[in-house]
C-alpha cells in the first residue's frame, strides 16, 4: 500500500490518544481495550475484544512492527499471525475472522483519534468461514480435485490423507517422515498407528522418495526422519494451494476442512483408519457423517 495512504498523527496535548498509542507499543490490549471502551470508540464485550487482540499485539511487539504504521508486507504477516493461537495451536477460521473484525473496529478507532489515516486492512481477505451445517462436497468434485492434484505430489498426498484418513490439517502440517514406516504403510498419528489405504500409501511413497528415500535401501528412511512431509508452513498456505489448483482448473474450491469431513461419508474404513481410539466416539462420528450426507442430498436439485 502507499506509504502516503498512512499517517501518523502525534497530538502531544491529547492525552487520550497518548494513553492509546502508549497501550499499543506495550502491547497491552487490556489497556487499550479499556480506554477506547470507556471513551465509547470501541463496541461490543472488552473481554472479548481483548483475547481477540492480544495474539497481534504481541507479534507485532515481538516482530517490532507498528500497526499504526503498518509495512508495505502487513498483510502476508498477518496472515500468518492470524492463523496462529498464543499456544501455537492452529486457529479455526470463524476465529480468525473474530480477530481481523476486532482489529477492524481498532483501526476505525484510531482513524477516529486522528491516530491514522486511511486504513491498512483495504483488501484485506478474511478467511473462509467453515460451518458445521455446511453441505458436504460431493464425491465426484473430490475425485475431480485429486486427479488434477496429481502433478503436486505434496498437495495430492496431503488431500489424501485429509479425504481417506481425516487427518486434521493442523495435525498433518507438523508431520515428519519418522511418522511413517514404507514396510508397513502405517502412519503414527499420536498414539495410534494409522493403516493407510493403498492410494494414500503410494501417495505418500512417492512424496517420501522425492525427500530422499529410496526403497531399495531401507537405511535412507533414516536420512529423511527429521523432514517435514509437506512445505506448508500454515493452514492458510495449504487453503492457498488449494484455491490456486481449483482455479486452475476450474473446480469450486474446497477447503482442507470440508475435504476431512467428506472422509467418514466416503471412507468409513475403521476406527484405526480415521484416528479413532475409541469405537463409541467412531459410531457417533458415522451417524453424524451420515446424518449430514443425507442433509446435503435434500439440498441438490431434484
Amino acid at each position: 500500500m502507499p506509504p502516503d495512504t498512512l499517517i501518523r498523527m502525534t497530538h502531544p496535548h491529547d492525552q487520550l490518544a497518548q494513553q492509546v498509542t502508549q497501550a499499543l507499543r506495550d502491547a497491552d490490549p487490556d489497556t487499550l481495550i479499556t480506554t477506547l471502551h470507556h471513551h465509547q470508540l470501541l463496541q461490543g464485550t472488552p473481554a472479548q475484544h481483548i483475547s481477540n487482540l492480544k495474539p497481534i499485539l504481541h507479534a507485532a511487539h515481538r516482530d517490532h512492527l507498528s500497526l499504526l504504521r503498518p509495512p508495505p508486507d502487513f498483510h502476508p504477516w498477518l496472515h500468518t499471525i492470524l492463523a496462529t493461537n498464543l499456544d501455537g495451536s492452529s486457529a479455526k477460521p470463524n476465529t480468525r475472522n473474530a480477530r481481523i473484525s476486532t482489529l477492524r473496529a481498532l483501526y476505525k478507532a484510531l482513524r477516529r483519534l486522528a491516530l491514522l489515516t486511511g486504513d491498512p486492512l483495504i483488501d484485506f481477505q478474511n478467511a473462509t468461514a467453515e460451518r458445521a451445517d455446511d453441505p458436504l462436497p460431493t464425491r465426484d468434485d473430490l475425485d475431480r480435485l485429486l486427479k488434477v492434484a496429481h502433478k503436486d505430489p505434496a498437495l495430492h498426498a496431503a488431500i489424501l490423507l485429509l479425504w481417506h484418513h481425516a487427518l486434521p490439517s493442523s495435525i498433518l502440517l507438523r508431520l515428519k517422515w519418522s511418522a511413517f514406516t514404507p514396510d508397513e504403510g502405517t502412519l503414527l498419528r499420536g498414539d495410534l498407528i494409522t493403516p493407510l489405504t493403498p492410494q494414500t500409501e503410494a501417495a505418500l511413497t512417492r512424496l517420501h522418495q522425492r525427500a530422499g528415500y529410496d526403497p531399495l535401501y531401507p537405511d535412507t528412511h533414516g536420512r529423511t526422519e527429521d523432514l517435514r512431509m509437506f512445505p506448508y508452513d500454515t493452514q492458510d498456505a495449504l487453503r492457498l494451494r488449494l484455491r490456486q489448483v481449483t482455479r486452475d482448473h476450474d473446480l469450486p474450491f474446497i477447503p482442507p476442512g470440508q475435504i476431512r469431513r467428506a472422509a467418514l461419508r466416503d471412507h468409513p474404513g475403521t476406527p484405526q483408519t480415521l484416528g479413532y481410539t475409541r469405537d463409541k466416539d467412531y459410531r457417533e462420528a458415522l451417524r453424524h457423517a451420515q446424518a449430514l450426507a443425507d442433509s446435503s442430498t435434500s439440498q441438490q436439485p431434484q
